[in-house]
């Protein structure tokens, strides 16, 4: 039998490091590596990239669903969620590098630009014979400022 007393409780192994100090500044990104377990640190570039790349699917899929399924009241939708998307990608993208008063402000550009774009594309494939004003407030009216609303909404809950 061990010299313990009835009741004592055997001292637990103590660590050299605190599990913690593996998520500290001393390890290789923080070295001059830059790279977290081989991808690109957060950060501006990668917010800009992903959020490009979510608007640019954004107006494709508002393309389609006004110019192939001829759907108007639907497209509040599909803005709304264009401009979650990219207000998504644009917080993924930055991490906690960039404010949330920068985060929210490009990920609203960027919807609401690409709500911009899908529109006008759609006027380019209308055959352009009236003017862009004119086509848009014929063939949507009121729809175009809800667009830009719901497209900055839903970048705005993104960004959350």
């Amino acid at each position: 039998m061990p010299d313990r007393e009835p009741g004592e409780v055997p001292p637990r192994r103590l660590l050299e490091h605190a599990p913690s100090e593996r998520y500290g500044a001393s390890g290789p990104a923080a070295a001059g590596g830059g790279e977290t377990r081989g991808r690109k640190a957060p950060g501006p570039a990668k917010a800009a990239l992903l959020g490009l790349g979510a608007a640019a699917i954004g107006v494709v899929v508002h393309v389609a669903f006004a110019v192939l399924l001829l759907a108007t009241g639907g497209l509040l939708v599909v803005a709304a969620t264009l401009g979650f998307v990219v207000g998504a990608s644009v917080r993924y993208g930055a991490g906690s590098r960039a404010g949330a008063g920068v985060r929210r402000g490009f990920g609203v550009v960027l919807a609401v630009a690409a709500v911009a774009v899908a529109l006008a594309v759609n006027w380019g494939l209308s055959g352009a014979y009236l003017g862009p004003f004119d086509f848009l407030d014929q063939v949507y009216g009121l729809l175009v400022p809800l667009q830009f609303a719901a497209a900055a909404a839903g970048a705005l809950a993104g960004t959350r």
